[in-house]
């Protein structure tokens, strides 16, 4: 049976993208998207829960961020689940989930 590492996200962009060049020459633009779900307690309240979701864009999607995604946009990020690891300068290993988009688009245009 074939696997599929895929995931959608419809959020808003948390911050403005940051914008950077590879040592390589490529593109990076990095951000978060917020989403959230409502949860209904037993007393009957409902409270609102937000997930935080780091998003890399790579070259040529990279390029189409500046201008078209700002901070509070309504976007919709489709691409996979990657996990790494990594030294932080404490020497502490950190662990990070990120999503590396294959397809971006701005739902408030």
């Amino acid at each position: 049976m074939k696997t599929q590492n895929s995931v959608q996200l419809i959020g808003y962009l948390g911050q403005d993208p940051e914008i950077r060049t590879a040592v390589n020459g490529s593109r990076l633009a990095r951000f978060t998207v917020a989403t959230d779900y409502f949860r209904r307690l037993k007393d009957g309240t409902v409270v609102k829960k937000v997930t935080w979701h780091r998003i890399l864009a790579w070259d040529f999607l990279a390029e189409k961020v500046p201008g078209n995604f700002i901070k509070g946009s309504h976007v919709m990020v489709k691409g996979e689940i990657r996990h790494r690891r990594f030294k932080n300068k404490a020497g502490e290993i950190k662990s990070i989930t990120e999503v590396r988009a294959s397809e971006l688009l701005n739902l408030d245009r």
